[in-house]
This record gives C-alpha cells, sequence and structure tokens, in this order.
C-alpha cells in the first residue's frame, strides 16, 4: 500500500498507525494520527486494547523494530502491516 493511502486510510480510520519508537524518538516527529506504543510494551504484551478486526500498520526509526512487533502482533491474532521507517517517510510528518 502506498504511503498517501495509508495516510488517506488513518485519517478516515480505516486503519490504525503504530509507532513503536521510544517516547523522546516520537517527540521528535512522528506520522499524522500515529499512536505511540514502544516495541518493549508490545514485547511486555499491554496492547490488549488493539482491535483484530483493523488493519495496523507499524513503523520505527528503519523499520528494524517494527519487524519485530509485527511478528509479535501477527502471533498473537492481529492483521499488521510493516510500513518500515520514518526515515523512507515521504508524506508530511508533525513534528
Amino acid at each position: 500500500m502506498r504511503q498517501r493511502k495509508i495516510l488517506d486510510k488513518a485519517y478516515k480510520k480505516e486503519l490504525l498507525i503504530i509507532d513503536v519508537r521510544t517516547k523522546e524518538e516520537f517527540a521528535q516527529g512522528y506520522i499524522p494520527t500515529a499512536q505511540l506504543i514502544p516495541l518493549d510494551i508490545i514485547i511486555k504484551g499491554e496492547y490488549k486494547d488493539l482491535p483484530k478486526d483493523q488493519l495496523i500498520c507499524l513503523y520505527c526509526h528503519s523499520g528494524r523494530r517494527s519487524g519485530m512487533a509485527k511478528k509479535i502482533l501477527k502471533k498473537a491474532g492481529y492483521q499488521v502491516k510493516n510500513i518500515g521507517g520514518i526515515l523512507s517517510w515521504k508524506q508530511e510528518i508533525i513534528k
């Protein structure tokens, strides 16, 4: 899915965007509509309020941590997509 389409769907609440970076990284800039759930929180299993009936798009700095989060959430029954790192995000970023 292209970045613009992901963002459009997020604005329409048709999917969720989750940032798995740290609070400090998130504060430096994030994708619009993104919710912060750091990877360490996902590893601890503290994500039970996420909807299982909606696509969740994950990102981090470069794509490595979001890949790890994808494996955990997919195994738990969530619909997930790793959209990579904010470094490669070409759409707007909130700072």
